[in-house]
């Protein structure tokens, strides 16, 4: 008994250490492009409750944002430096969105888990999606980019925060 449990410990973690280990590429970029996700995924059976929400939130965030003219250009984007995500377009200007969903005030509201460290993950991500991003979009200059947050506390409605921290320079 002992031996299988030592067993199916090896395993879980090989197979932690093989997720990990894969690189995001211009193909995976690709295939969170275009029109946004149905909520079917998102509760799907092989997630845990807490990701059904996150993925539930982040549905309701892109289409407040795309309700003001913003266009989904991709979701959950990860990376070894971080997870961005929602990647949207608005006029000319590309825009990673954080969302933040807090079922109570307990551990404190969504706008105090945005750490200074959280936003800088943030950051460091951007920077390594962005020319694959300029790439799949086809883009022969950068565009402007900026960060937004969009925050979601129980039984409040969603607050969308343009421009909620900025890239400090090198």
């Amino acid at each position: 008994m002992e031996h299988a449990l030592h067993l199916c410990r090896l395993a879980r973690a090989r197979q932690h250490r093989r997720r990990r280990r894969q690189p995001a590429t211009a193909g995976d970029i690709e295939s969170l492009a275009g029109p946004p996700h149905s909520d079917e995924p998102a509760n799907g059976p092989g997630r845990a409750p807490r990701q059904r929400i996150g993925a539930q939130a982040e549905t309701r965030a892109a289409t407040l944002l795309q309700k003001q003219g913003m266009r989904l250009i991709a979701r959950n984007l990860r990376c070894r430096l971080g997870e961005i995500d929602l990647v949207m377009l608005d006029a000319q200007t590309l825009v990673f969105v954080e969302v933040r969903h807090r079922n109570h005030a307990r551990y404190g509201s969504a706008a105090d888990s945005i750490t200074r460290h959280k936003q800088l993950r943030l950051i460091r991500a951007a920077r390594y999606f962005l020319p694959r991003l300029n790439a799949r979009l086809q883009l022969s200059a950068a565009l402007a980019c900026r960060f937004d947050v969009v925050l979601e506390d129980a039984a409040t409605t969603p607050v969308w925060i343009r421009q909620a921290f900025e890239c400090p320079s090198d």
